[in-house]
Formats: structure tokens, sequence, C-alpha cells
């Protein structure tokens, strides 16, 4: 059923939410709460009415409280998180719901969405307006998210809790599921007032409904005390955070930081590691007065710290303080963690992995996955993951595996090839060389292939043995470069040399106005092999290549072409596997492949043969960039026919 127009209504006052202005419309109707939501289209009388309403209302119920309420649809959408554009701005809401219990749960370990708001006391009540004398000011949106702390129009920090009763406004003290209202039933109650129940609050109250009573809008406020010295940095960090929540409106200034769309995420992630690697953080918040209000979050969910909860249990260390004040010391201690973002990176991972270390060892081994699940930035990202020799770890519960790239890349995996191209390394590449092993060709290749690696790794994130996959190359092959590698870099600690030179490249990279896409060719040539017609052609005038057992064959030059294409191992070739997979003649071929490309044995026929086959390869590499399946003219590489 359509509902009809309420009598009266009235106007959302900037930044309401919509449990806000349900309690304002309740208390002018003289009607509860849960009658007006059923009048409006919400909800049928006295049923729950759903959390998920603050987040976003559906279209048609949006439509049905529009008409009732003779408000436009916009002014109905902007009383929700998702329509006043908080959801957008604040990124753990992007895939939050609040349909049932665990979801809510889950809202709240990732620091998404409290149901029960915080408040500033002067803000409900009112700016003296008539309106506002009679029904208070707005619940206000963002008091619902656990990064809003503080008012910056009163410079005080928010209160969580009733003055008379200490509970907080809408927080059920019993298992029923969180709402958008709790006491939905109970009418002539003011929007400032407390809807706890008696048998949760004081058992003196004369409230006719059974409910606390409590004002939130009157003296004593309930608003936790700070020194002006402890006040002003948390209310500089509440403003750098409202500036994040509505980028739109605020006035770019030549002085702000640019947007950043990892900043709520990094920064809940270092809230996390400050609380689980406590006190081993204490010297980031800057006043007594701030770590002892850590402290008393800490030791409130210390308990939790070593065990998993049981179901029975409904304290979690992962939601945030209900305590503004411990809410606002935590948040400022991860801002100071995380205060050099514009740098390289070297000194925040110098500042985040000795708590990183410390929280996960104190942590079950299973929470880690808990951290996996978060979004970083790939700065934070680099900086948190536990590294082994320049690549993250690959392995283990209590060091959680990112997956998250370690660089912010212009090119993509698909750019890089198997082997590293000798056009991309430069003078620092040399100096590397020079330093490990300069007279191996085989350790050459080593660094080549792993360089690669590391290169997929910065773009696509990963550990090496998923970097290996992206590249299509053996995990068995490249935990072989890696053990050798490590061998001839760590005894002479080379390995920041190498992080160092992969950088150049990928510098390199990054400028580079036409990338290769090496993943297209490596695509095109999977199951590649050079025509039989196309080897006699190329091997035609060149008898004393038939003479001998050890002369190349086709499968030889398919390899040897596949190569090249690709600027791949041979030894990966389609032709090579397939020696592989049809017994002993493996060993054979690659001895061949070998002989082809031995310096000594560059002379004569092989290198005329050579020649042929790098054209053959160029023509080819070309068609492939084009997307062309035709095979390659042999007179097109200058091969008479």
């Amino acid at each position: 059923m359509t509902p009809r127009p309420l009598a009266r209504s009235l106007a959302p006052l900037p930044e309401e939410s919509l449990p806000g202005l349900l309690l304002r419309l309740a208390y002018r109707l003289d009607r509860s709460p849960a009658r007006v939501a059923a009048l409006c289209g919400l909800g049928r009388m006295h049923r729950r009415l759903p959390a998920g309403y603050l987040l976003a209302l559906p279209p048609p119920v949006a439509e049905a409280f529009s008409k009732a309420t003779r408000l436009p649809l916009t002014e109905v959408d902007a009383l929700t998180l998702s329509g006043s554009g908080l959801a957008a701005a604040y990124t753990p809401l992007a895939t939050t719901r609040l349909d049932g219990g665990r979801n809510h749960a889950a809202a709240q370990r990732r620091w998404a969405v409290s149901m029960s708001s915080r408040f500033c006391p002067q803000c409900l009540e009112g700016d003296g307006s008539p309106v506002q004398g009679a029904l208070g000011g707005s619940w206000k949106l963002r008091w619902h998210l656990p990064v809003t702390v503080a008012c910056l129009t009163h410079s005080q920090l928010l209160s969580s809790t009733c003055p008379q009763c200490d509970c907080p406004p809408n927080r059920s003290p019993g298992s029923e599921r969180p709402g958008l209202l709790m006491q939905r039933a109970a009418a002539a109650l003011h929007p400032a007032q407390c809807r706890q129940p008696l048998n949760a609050a004081l058992q003196g109250s004369t409230s006719p409904n059974r409910s606390c009573g409590g004002r939130f809008d009157r003296p004593p406020w309930a608003v936790p005390a700070l020194d002006p010295q402890d006040l002003e940095p948390l209310l500089a960090l509440q403003q750098r955070i409202d500036r994040h929540l509505t980028p739109a409106v605020s006035q770019p200034d030549s002085r702000d930081e640019p947007p950043d769309s990892f900043f709520f995420s990094n920064l809940i992630a270092a809230a996390h590691l400050v609380k689980f690697s406590w006190p081993l953080g204490m010297h980031l918040a800057p006043y007594p007065a701030l770590t002892k209000l850590i402290d008393d979050h800490v030791e409130a969910v210390a308990p939790f710290l070593s065990t998993l909860p049981s179901k029975g249990l409904s304290t979690s260390p992962w939601p945030a303080p209900d305590n503004p004040a411990e809410c606002a010391a935590l948040l400022l201690a991860a801002d100071s963690l995380l205060s050099d973002r514009r740098e390289d990176g070297s000194s925040l991972r110098d500042r985040i992995q000795p708590l990183a270390r410390t929280a996960f060892k104190r942590l079950p081994a299973n929470t880690a996955g808990a951290f996996r699940r978060l979004a970083f930035s790939p700065e934070f990202t680099h900086a948190l993951a536990r590294k082994v020799h320049s690549f993250y770890y690959a392995g283990g519960h209590r060091s959680p595996k990112f997956s998250g790239p370690s660089r912010e890349c212009q090119f993509t995996a698909a750019a890089v090839p198997a082997l590293l191209s000798p056009t991309l390394c430069g003078p620092r590449w040399d100096d590397l060389v020079r330093r490990v092993d300069p007279s191996s060709s085989w350790t050459v290749r080593h660094l080549r292939r792993t360089a690669s690696l590391k290169l997929v790794e910065m773009t696509a994130g990963g550990t090496w043995p998923e970097c290996a996959e992206i590249l299509g190359m053996p995990w068995t092959t490249a935990q072989q470069s890696l053990k050798i590698l490590k061998r001839l870099l760590t005894p002479d600690g080379l390995w920041n040399m190498f992080d160092l030179t992969i950088h150049q490249i990928a510098d390199h990279l990054d400028s580079a106005p036409n990338q290769v896409d090496y993943a297209r060719r490596r695509h095109a040539l999977r199951a590649w092999q050079l025509p039989q017609a196309d080897w006699e052609h190329l091997r035609q005038d060149l008898p004393r290549l038939r003479e001998r057992a050890a002369s190349p064959d086709l499968s030889a030059a398919s390899a040897l072409i596949w190569a090249r294409v690709t600027c791949g191992d041979h030894l990966h070739s389609p032709a090579v596997n397939a020696a592989r997979a049809s017994g002993p003649s493996a060993a054979l071929l690659v001895s061949r492949i070998g002989q082809l490309q031995t310096p000594a044995n560059r002379r004569g026929a092989k290198l005329q043969l050579l020649h042929r086959l790098d054209a053959y390869a160029d023509a080819l590499t070309s068609r492939c960039d084009r997307n062309e399946t035709a095979a390659v003219e042999a007179e097109t590489i200058g091969v008479p026919r």
C-alpha cells in the first residue's frame, strides 16, 4: 500500500540521519517512532527497523517515505550514509552490509559503522531556532562512523553514553539484533532523551515508557575532559578526517594534502598495529594523558589478544573503542605512525616492522587473515609485509601473505618479460653484475629471472611463487634462482643494491611511451612450433647443418625463436616442454640449443642460421603484436624459397 502523506512533516536538518529525523518527527506528531515508520512505509508496526536502512533505503521504500513526508527523493537519500556521499568517501563502508547480526559484527571489526551514535550535547541542544528549540538539533550521520571522535563546531570530543545511566544511546543490553532504533515503540520521548530500558538503566526513573529518559543535551554532559594541549592535536586530526569524509565540499588548498583513497584503510590498520603491539608504540602518543587512554583500552581488550573469543563472548579486540577519547588517542598514535606517508617507504617500514612483528606474535595465528582482507595502499603493504631477500614472505600463518603491489607503477605485469630484457638494463645493472659474478652467464640469467619476478611483485603484488605463475615460469625454476642469488648476494650485503637496481628499471618502464605486451606474446605462442616447411627453407642452402646428430633441428629452432619473441627462457618453451613430456629426448634438445648458442660455435653456417632465426622471430613478433596469426613468409626475412 502506498502510504498517505503525513498531516505534518519536517525538513531534515543539515547532515541529519534517518533515525534522527524519525525521532524528531515522532516527537512532533506525539507518536512512537515505530508508528511513524509504519505510516511512512519503513516497516510494520512494532517490527524491527532494519539496520541496513542507515546505509541506504531500497528504492520502493525511499519512494514511499518521500511521499509520506512530502520530501524530495534527494533529501530522503541524503538521510543515509550512501545517499549523503559518506559511504563513497569512507572506504570501510564500501562492502558493508547490516542485514544480519554477523554482518553487523563484521562491520564493527572493519570500523565501518556503529548503530549506536556518538553525539555532541551542544549540537543536540540546537541552534536556538524555534524548531530546534522544540525538537532539538540533528543526530548527524557522521557520528555513526568510528573515526568521528570530536565536534569541530564546539571544539570538544563527542560523548558516547547517557550521563544518567551510562549506556550507549542505541545499543540494546540484551541479545537483540541491532536495528535502526531501540525502544521504537516508546512514545513521548524527546529526540535527545535516552531510550535505554529501565532494567538496564536507573530503577528510579519516572519515565512512563519504562525508559531511562536521561537527556543527552542537558548538563551534566558526559563529554570526556582533556587539557587544551591534549585536545589540540585530536581536533587537528579530526579536521583532516573530515576533509577526507567530504572531499567534494572541501575547498582545495595548496597546504592541504592530496586526496588519498587509502587514507582510512591505512589509518585503521595502523590503529590495529598500535593496539596489538602496545606498549611498544607508546612513543607515538605525544602526551601522558593520551598514553593513559590507550592503556585503558588495551587493558580492556587484553584478554582477547592471546585467545580467540568464543561464541558466548561479546567483546572482541577488533572494533573501535566505544569511548571517543580512547578512540581519538588511538587514531592519533596511528596517524603518527603514518606521518611520513610521502616518503619512499623506507622510514615507514622501519617504524612499522617492529610493531608488526610484535602484533603477529601476540595474536592467534589465524587472525592474520583479518589483516589480509584489509585493503592497504601499496606503500603501506610494502612496509607491513615481512620480506625475505627482497620478496614477500611466501608462507606461514603468523606472518600474513599480502597480495598488494609493493610500488605504484605505471606499467602492468603484462609488460614484464620472463627474462629481463637487456634493453631495460641500465648502468646500475652492469655494476650489480660486476659485483656479483661477471664471468658466469648463468649468474646473469638468474639475475634477469629474479629481476622479472621482482618487477611483477611491484606492479601486481603477490609472493614469488605467484609472480612466477604470472610469468609462466615453473616455481621450481624461480626457487632455484632465488637460492643461487641468496648464496651470491647475502654474504656481501648486495640485496639493497639489487632493490635499487630494480627500482631504476621500474622507473624506466614507467616512463616508456610504448610498453611491450609480453603476456600477449606468451599467450599467442603457448603451443607454437616452427612449421616444417619454414624450417626447410631456413636451412636449405646450409648443407653442413644436416651432417651431424648434434646439429640444430626443428625443435631447437622453435625454442630459440620462441625465446626471442617472448623474451623468455628457451628451457620453458613449448618445444622443450614437449620434449620433456615425451621422454629422454629433452636432454639432447637442450644440448643442441646450447651448442648453437655457444660463442665459440657462432661462425659459418651456424651463425647464418642464427641470423635467419632472429629475422624470422622479429617478423613473428610484429605479427603477434598486431594480433595476426598468419604464418611468416620466408621471403619477408630475406630467405629465398
